[in-house]
């Protein structure tokens, strides 16, 4: 009876020392991150039959385990990844909100001086020191879009290099979880199965700081490794296998980077499928802030030099000279990704200009060709021997092309750096117009000839004279010197109305016709000579500012300015407030996990009296076999 009283005292002993140490270590590590809380499972030894009944025989810790929820994990993990994706989106959302709406660097403030400018010369078109300010702001302009040109470039680089040092960390960590797996793998098998808990929260932690960077999700092998996959299911970690994530350049453009995991048959391209963590901020950052505010401005500057060029070349200068380019001419050169051909593209017009990349591929007989709009991944097809396709204001050239052909066209992107100002010479600013109205002396009518504009210049001076004779039985104008003619008036009617002709070698000219003329009544169209305080080119190119020259004929160049920066801060804003909301959601998932697994100071103080103290009866169970021991041992002395 002594001896089983001693061997179930000495269980006992040994089963709160077991207790003890792991109360004590809960306590040691009570603020170590990733530490989860142990607890010891107590199981009752097999009792001893006897002729009473079955007698206890003491006790065994059966395990050593950890307090941990996988479901609070993995909700702590998504919540992690969540608001660092929000932290980092911000960040670098909030570069571009400020640059975008700054005064000093700002578009905003150069588009409305610039055209100020031309105001004034348009209010004093002599003057040399207006001019000298037109030029001044023109070339403001281009500093502007010089700066916020070399700002993205800047800010490129900067997501660039985080993107790779991010990267890196994935690497690092991802070495880390598959040696963590391997020391796992034999530990258990060492124990006979038994949980290595400290290496299991050290491998937790691994995956748990990886969270930040990358969308996590895990699963456990029947050997206690686990596979780690990021972003949309891709694998990183394999058991004791890791995959390596490296960056390397976009095919088509030397500045842009994808994310790729390097293999020995060639590296995989995976940026579509990184979300979640600062990796996927940093990429959902770069869709959707700064490449559309690159393009932007690459569109605002297209349209800005195509229509200040095409309208200055109708005026004339100081010197009677057709208007040369204001600004430099915008041009698209093609990227070809495969095949032998050429392409060459060019701006129709830029009312239909977008912000997207197109692709351009033949097929294998150089028979069909397919340009896609990358944007919304919308096809238009032809044969390619019809010469010539415009798509969204661009003219694809399609003689040069071969079979199997791949072009990669970036009509705007690269238009906000090559922006520069091309006049230099006040006196070459063309604000007058070529054509002037005459009414003839003669006329008993009131009809009359105004708003005169030309379009489609190209050359001065108007070769002769365009006259317009009116004819009161028939109802029109004959038009002597220009095709267009007659043109039908009834005064009833069409008053009001504009007309169009061309002179051959000269251009189209545009006026309204108003009022009641006399049969016999006659205008005369003539060339502007002398005629340097004419201000009609400059009115024209001041009208510009406001006209719905883009996003299909419904914006100016400030309201797609405009639209840029309101989209920018909105996105920046949102992240913004999600990012605080976020952060309320970690923290209670924080919670939440701590409630689980964190150490309770209180709560191990307690459990150590109370262990202490069943350690204590435990010895005194041994101390009272052995008093009964020596008793009986006494009897038989």
């Amino acid at each position: 009876m002594a001896g089983d009283l001693l061997l179930t005292g000495l269980s006992g002993l040994n089963a709160f020392r077991n207790v003890l140490n792991t109360t004590g270590n809960n306590i040691a590590n009570a603020n170590t991150e990733g530490y989860s809380r142990q607890l010891v499972g107590l199981d009752t030894l097999r009792p001893q039959l006897t002729g009473a009944g079955f007698v206890g025989s003491g006790v065994t810790t059966s395990s050593i385990s950890r307090a941990y929820d996988s479901f609070l994990s993995t909700q702590f993990r998504s919540s992690s990844s969540a608001s660092s994706e929000l932290d980092t989106y911000f960040n670098f959302a909030t570069q571009v909100d400020g640059v975008l709406a700054s005064q000093n660097v700002g578009l905003s403030t150069g588009l409305q001086d610039f055209f100020n400018a031309v105001q004034a010369v348009g209010d004093d078109p002599t003057s040399i020191p207006a001019r000298q300010v037109l030029l001044a702001e023109g070339e403001e302009l281009e500093n502007r879009f010089s700066t916020l040109d070399d700002y993205f470039k800047d800010l490129t680089a900067q997501f660039n290099s985080s993107l790779l040092a991010n990267l890196t960390k994935i690497n690092d960590l991802a070495e880390s979880i598959a040696a963590s797996n391997n020391d796992i793998i034999a530990a258990t098998g060492a124990s006979g199965g038994k949980q290595p808990n400290d290496l299991l929260d050290q491998r937790d932690r691994l995956v748990d700081q990886l969270s930040k960077l990358v969308q996590v999700s895990t699963n456990v092998q029947d050997n206690g490794a686990l596979n780690v996959f990021i972003g949309n299911g891709q694998s990183l970690v394999l058991g004791t296998k890791y995959n390596t994530m490296a960056t390397q350049q976009t095919g088509f453009d030397s500045g842009a980077v994808d994310v790729v995991f390097k293999q020995n048959s060639g590296n995989t391209v995976v940026t579509q499928f990184m979300t979640g963590g600062e990796v996927g901020g940093a990429l959902r950052f770069r869709s959707e802030v700064l490449d559309p505010a690159i393009n932007t401005l690459g569109q605002i500057a297209v349209a800005l030099s195509f229509a200040v060029n095409e309208q200055h070349a109708n005026g004339i200068d100081l010197d009677g000279n057709q208007g040369l380019n204001f600004f430099s001419a915008p041009s698209i050169t093609p990227l070809q990704l495969s095949g032998t051909g050429t392409l060459a593209v060019s701006f129709a017009n830029t009312t239909d200009l977008t912000t997207s990349d197109y692709t351009l591929t033949t097929d294998s007989t150089n028979t069909n060709y397919v340009i896609t709009r990358l944007s919304d991944n919308t096809q238009f097809t032809g044969l390619v021997a019809a010469g010539n396709e415009t798509v969204d204001g661009l003219a694809f050239d399609l003689t040069g092309l071969d079979a199997n052909d791949n072009f990669r066209v970036r009509p705007v992107r690269n238009a906000a750096g090559a922006f520069e100002l091309a006049l230099t010479d006040p006196r070459n600013i063309a604000m007058a117009l070529p054509v002037i109205g005459e009414t003839t002396s003669t006329n008993a009518g009131t009809g009359k000839l105004a708003s005169i504009s030309v379009s489609n210049l190209l050359t001065v001076p108007l070769p002769a004279n365009v006259t317009l004779d009116y004819d009161a039985l028939s109802k029109e104008y004959t038009v002597t010197n220009a095709t267009g003619g007659p043109l039908a008036y009834d005064p009833a009617v069409n008053s009001g109305n504009t007309y169009t002709v061309n002179v051959a070698g000269f251009g189209d000219i545009s006026f309204n016709l108003t009022g009641q003329p006399s049969d016999g009544d006659s205008f005369a169209l003539a060339s502007n000579v002398g005629g340097v305080g004419d201000n009609r080119n400059a009115l024209s190119l001041v009208g510009l500012q406001t006209s719905k020259t883009l996003s299909g004929g419904n914006a100016s160049f400030q309201d797609v300015y405009g639209q840029v920066v309101a989209s920018v801060g909105s996105r920046t804003q949102t992240a913004e407030d999600n990012g605080i909301a976020q952060k309320g959601l970690l923290a209670q998932t924080i919670a939440s996990k701590d409630s689980v697994s964190g150490v309770n100071l209180d709560e191990e103080a307690a459990n150590l009296i109370r262990f202490q103290q069943a350690y204590q009866a435990a010895s005194q169970v041994i101390l009272t076999s052995r008093t009964i021991f020596d008793t009986l041992i006494g009897v038989f002395r």
